[in-house]
This record gives structure tokens, C-alpha cells and sequence, in this order.
């Protein structure tokens, strides 16, 4: 045997590649380039534990910048559209920090940037102190290797870190570490390891004795050593600070309580409501010129339910937006609608076999038409619900996303009338039909979109999506996107629906952060 044979030869096994990392935004580094540049003083002052993600538009970006700075920042965020100014709701903000949302087109994400021209923090829900270490924090502030932006001292933040949650304590988190539960845990806790790592006690309690006098400061280091600060630490840091923090409180003592359960119950309403109406928002910021309504339009297959609950999604987080859906499909019907579409699929004629196929379909009579009359009526309910959402919420400053848009130019398709031929008709049922369809028309019409997002796509390539839908109606849907015409207000985007959702996503995000 061949000593090639006995010994065959090794393979190296290759180590999977790494994951790649998330790019980091272009338009978040440019503009602390340009910060730099006009010798604009600031600091990334909290959460400096994961910068990585928030260069990345993972996690908001906080920065503290000098007030002197203002006018000269407020012109380098407006004078491109590459960041936006948006309004939290009322009695939702805090005095002293602005916000902006950031497009970066390369990677299609959004980033939120707080300005913060005061250090305003405290309880949850209400944060009633202003701290006025804004100076201390800008003067002590240190640059960062990795990202190359200006960051808090770690001294500083540790400390500010800790007097954050000291005002956020609750009756309720004493009664939580009675059973078992540390406060710091999570993503707290490992922030609070990776700035203790960072820091020499020394140097933290001489940081923080001119801001929450020595005995406070002097309890520091006890309290980062070991796993993290004990509900009994915190609270005899909070007793020791206690006459530098409370002549910070921009409430009383009782004021602070009244507002902070309001803003809670508030808040829990929110959330509940928006699950029980699957609303995808997430956030409360509207634009301050006031609402937008969105419309998705195009022949079947172009992909208009996909990209509503994707830019939905996209914008949820950041901005107040809800979908809806101006169409008459299945898919969104209401409860009695679908009962009477099951109905009327058990009423329709069967072919019987051997006989050709009738290519006009029979006017309904009897049983048929009284339940194209609920129907209609039924549609009629949920488009006014339609017209009335969309109208409340853009008058509201809300982003609304609606999948289809109702339009009375082209009859039978594309969500157009259907009945209107009846208006003349001798039967008061049919005349009673179509009058019902024409007054919904008429109410949706008075809410037009302010951007129309017309998708336009082949016919083969929407055959080739819709393949149980006829070629011939097809056609006619394309054609009808096509010559749809809108009022002068009506801003209407273009897009090439037949290429790859990816490059369709960039494509209408690109264009509707333009309308925004």
C-alpha cells in the first residue's frame, strides 16, 4: 500500500466567518464631524456602554450640547433634509431637549437624536429634576476611541447613572428586592460593570463631592463594588444627597406624584389601546407642520400590503403612524361583511357540466340583491370608519399609511364604484344601492391622500405574482393605475414596483422621507 494512501492528507478546517457588523450610519457621523468643525461643545452624556449601537440606529443617540451652540446647531440639522425636527405630544416632553430623526440612505434606517441643552432627568414617567452639571459634564468631557465622538467622563456618568435611578425608586422596587428581584439587573447592571471598570474610586468621589456633597460621594464606592448598589444603598444615597437633589425638583412633592401617575395611566392607556386596534406605533413624535396621509396604489401583485406594513414598521418606532386599508378585499372586512361574502359564495350558480360558460354575469333579483345591499351598506360602514381614522389621525399630526385609496374615476376595479350603472334603475332596491355607494364615495373623497405611492408593475410580472387572477383583468388593472389622476395637492411618487423588494423598500423610503 502506498504510504499516499495511508496517509491522506489533512484538511484545515476554516473558522466560520464572523458575522458581519452593523454599518454604522453616515448621517450620525457627519453630523458630529460638522459638530467639530464649527467648534460646537458636546458630549454623548449617557448609555455610553453601547455606542456601537447607537452609531448604528439600534438605540436613540443623547447628546448633551452647550446651550451658546444652539442657533448654530439648529441650522447645521435643518439646512439639509437629512435630519427632521418632531414634536412629542402634549404633556409627553421635557423643557430643555429637542427631537430629531435622522434618514441615512445608504442603509434605509432611521436614527432618533436627542438634543439636550439641560440635564433633565428624575422619577419615570415625569423626570422632575434639573440637574445643573451641564457645564461639569461638558468641561470633564473625553473623547472616544472607537467612534471618535465626544463622551462623558466615566466618573461623571457612573455618577449620573446612579443618581438617575435614585430618583426613579419606588415603593414598588422595595417590595420587589424584599422577594428576590435586584434593581439593577439587565442592561442597567451591565452598564453600571462597564463604567465601574473604567474608574478609579478616588477620582469619582472627588467628581462628585462639589455635586452631592461628601457624604453622598463617599458612599460611591462601596456601592459599584461586589454585583451592584442594594435597594438600602440606594435609598441611603438618596437620604445623603438628598438636600443637594431636592432643591433641583422642578415640582412639589406633591405635584411630582400627581403628574407622574397621570403620565403612567396615560401611558398604559396608550399601549392598550393600540393593541386592542393593532396599531404598530410606537411613538408619540409627530411632525410640527401637522400630519401626512399616505396611500398605496397599484394593480395586484405590486406589492402594496407588503410595503404598508413595511414602512409602517419602519417608521413605527420613531414616528406616530397607523395603517389602514381603503379597499373592499377580504382581508380587511369586517365581521358581517365576511358573513355575507360566505353567504353569497353559497348562492352563486354552479357550472353544470358541459354547458359553456356564461361571459356576462346576470344582474341579481330576490335574495341576491337584498344581500348586495347589506353588503354594500356594510362596505359603506367601514369606509366612512376609513375616512373618519384617516382624518382624525393626519389632523392629529399622525403619519397614516393606507393600504389602497377609494377612487371614483374608473368603475368595477381598483377599489372603484360598482352600482352607479343602478342610479337609473326602475328598482328602488338597486337605485337604494347605488345612492348608498355614492354617498360613500363622495365622504371618502374628502380626506384625498397627500402622497400617493403608485406602484407600477408589467403585466407578466404581475401575472407571474397573481397567477390565479385572469391575464385580461389584470391588464385592465395596470392600465387603470396608470391614468389614475389625482387632485392638484396630491403629491405622486413613481415607483418601479417590478424590482427586488429590497431595492423597492430603498426606493419609496427614499421618496417619502422627502414628502415628511
Amino acid at each position: 500500500m502506498s504510504s499516499r494512501a495511508a496517509n491522506p492528507p489533512v484538511l484545515a478546517l476554516r473558522e466560520p466567518p464572523a458575522p458581519a457588523s452593523p454599518a454604522r450610519l453616515e448621517v450620525v457621523e457627519r453630523l458630529f464631524q460638522r459638530l467639530d468643525t464649527e467648534h460646537i461643545r458636546y458630549c454623548h452624556w449617557k448609555s455610553n456602554e453601547h455606542l456601537v449601537a447607537t452609531m448604528t440606529g439600534a438605540t436613540d443617540v443623547d447628546v448633551l450640547v452647550e446651550r451658546r451652540g444652539a442657533q448654530r446647531l439648529t441650522h447645521i440639522l435643518t439646512e439639509e433634509s437629512s435630519f427632521k425636527r418632531f414634536v412629542v405630544k402634549a404633556g409627553r416632553g421635557y423643557p430643555g431637549i429637542e427631537d430629531y430623526v435622522g434618514f441615512d440612505p445608504a442603509t434605509g434606517k432611521l436614527s432618533h437624536l436627542h438634543i439636550h441643552y439641560q440635564l433633565t432627568l428624575g422619577e419615570k414617567f415625569l423626570k422632575g429634576h434639573r440637574l445643573p452639571w451641564e457645564e461639569a459634564v461638558l468641561d470633564t468631557r473625553v473623547r472616544d476611541d472607537g467612534s471618535g465622538l465626544w463622551i462623558t467622563d466615566p466618573h461623571l456618568e457612573l455618577l449620573v447613572l446612579i443618581v438617575r435611578h435614585v430618583m426613579k425608586l419606588r415603593l414598588r422596587d422595595s417590595i420587589a428586592a424584599t422577594l428576590g428581584y435586584d434593581y439593577f439587573r439587565g442592561g442597567m447592571l451591565r452598564e453600571l460593570r462597564w463604567l465601574a471598570a473604567r474608574v478609579r474610586s478616588d477620582q469619582m468621589v472627588a467628581r462628585a463631592e462639589p455635586l452631592v456633597g461628601p457624604a453622598a460621594a463617599h458612599l460611591l464606592p462601596g456601592m459599584i463594588a461586589g454585583r451592584g448598589p442594594s435597594i438600602r444603598q440606594l435609598r441611603a444615597f438618596r437620604r445623603m444627597a438628598e438636600p443637594r437633589l431636592s432643591s433641583y425638583r422642578m415640582y412639589s412633592a406633591a405635584g411630582a406624584t400627581r403628574r407622574m401617575w397621570l403620565r403612567e395611566w396615560t401611558w398604559i392607556w396608550w399601549r392598550l389601546k393600540n393593541w386592542l386596534f393593532r396599531a404598530p406605533t410606537r411613538s408619540t413624535r409627530t411632525p410640527p407642520q401637522g400630519g401626512l396621509a399616505i396611500a398605496f396604489v397599484g394593480p395586484d401583485g405590486a406589492g402594496k400590503s407588503t410595503l404598508t406594513n413595511e414602512i409602517a414598521a419602519w417608521l413605527a418606532r420613531e414616528i406616530a403612524v397607523i395603517s389602514t386599508y381603503g379597499g373592499s378585499g377580504k382581508g380587511s372586512a369586517s365581521r358581517p361583511r365576511r358573513w355575507l361574502q360566505h353567504l353569497g359564495a353559497l348562492t352563486r350558480r354552479t357550472p353544470v357540466p358541459g354547458r359553456a360558460a356564461s361571459t356576462s354575469v346576470p344582474e341579481p333579483s330576490g335574495l341576491r340583491l337584498f344581500g348586495k345591499l347589506l353588503w354594500v351598506l356594510t362596505l359603506a360602514r367601514e369606509r366612512r370608519r376609513w375616512a373618519t381614522q384617516v382624518r382624525r389621525a393626519r389632523s392629529l399630526g399622525m403619519i397614516v399609511l393606507s393600504d389602497r385609496v377609494p377612487q371614483t374615476q374608473f368603475a368595477g376595479l381598483n377599489d372603484g364604484p360598482r352600482y352607479g350603472h343602478w342610479l337609473e334603475s326602475p328598482s328602488w332596491l338597486r337605485r337604494t344601492v347605488a345612492r348608498r355607494e355614492h354617498a360613500t364615495f363622495r365622504e371618502a373623497g374628502i380626506v384625498p391622500p397627500d402622497v400617493v405611492v403608485r406602484l407600477r408593475v408589467p403585466v407578466d410580472v404581475a401575472a407571474q405574482r397573481k397567477p390565479d387572477t385572469p391575464l385580461d383583468q389584470l391588464r385592465r388593472k395596470v392600465e387603470i393605475v396608470d391614468q389614475l389622476r389625482f387632485p392638484p395637492p396630491t403629491r405622486v411618487v413613481d415607483i418601479n414596483a417590478a424590482q427586488p423588494l429590497d431595492q423597492v423598500l430603498r426606493d419609496v423610503k427614499q421618496a417619502l422621507w422627502t414628502c415628511l
